[in-house]
């Protein structure tokens, strides 16, 4: 977001005191010094919070507000995860054997399974319902 943040700026050629004076009217204490180490969040460890930043896209650039809210919610299609947790060795082994298996990454993987025992359980519903 940082790079976004200077990227705009430079790109509509604002001064970097327009920007500091919308965000003072979140948050007073804003000044231009915090302006540039949020532009620069990865040397400095600091982003400026949701808020401010939709404030300077509202002011500045509204017809950016959609591609943001796209990137920050993410291109992905599928949206819905399934996580757990493993002990390192077990991680470690399932990794390998993933790799064995032709898989290129563990999301391949665990798509398959789960489409795999969707698929095995629908067939046994269907025997079952048969009977």
């Amino acid at each position: 977001m940082a790079d976004d943040l200077r990227k705009l700026r430079l790109d509509l050629q604002l001064p970097a005191k327009d920007i500091v004076a919308v965000v003072q009217r979140l948050y007073p204490s804003f000044d231009k010094s915090m302006l540039s180490k949020s532009e620069n969040g990865d040397k400095y460890g600091v982003t400026l919070k949701r808020d401010a930043v939709d404030a300077i896209v509202d002011e500045f650039a509204p017809e950016a507000k959609k591609a943001i809210a796209h990137r920050r919610n993410g291109y992905h299609r599928l949206t819905c995860r399934i996580t757990c947790r493993l002990e390192n060795d077990e991680f470690d082994l399932l990794q390998q054997l993933i790799k064995d298996a032709g898989y290129k990454t563990t999301q391949d993987w665990l798509s398959d399974m789960v489409k795999q025992y969707i698929k095995t359980q629908n067939l046994k519903g269907a025997t079952t319902n048969d009977s």
